[in-house]
């Protein structure tokens, strides 16, 4: 994906949605796709877990959920 083509899909979004990436192991891939994800601020990440989690990861049904934009790189449906 070129920076073009993310721009152009980040202007169809809200100005004020935060933009996440996909976190943990090594290396870097191209950018495949750009997906729309809810999402919970998980305040007891661990160093190599990510600061997000999906909402089903937590039992409190009241968890603050965000719409969020998540930046998928190639290798992200292994993750």
């Amino acid at each position: 994906m070129t920076v073009e083509e993310l721009i152009t899909q980040l202007k169809t979004l809200p100005p004020d949605t935060p933009v996440l990436v996909e976190g943990y192991e090594t290396g870097f891939d191209d950018i495949i796709e750009l997906v729309p994800r809810p999402a919970v601020r998980y305040r007891n990440a661990q160093e190599w877990g990510g600061e997000y989690q999906a909402p089903e990861h937590f039992s409190d049904s009241e968890a603050a959920t965000l719409q969020a934009a998540v930046i998928l790189g190639r290798k992200g449906t292994r993750r």
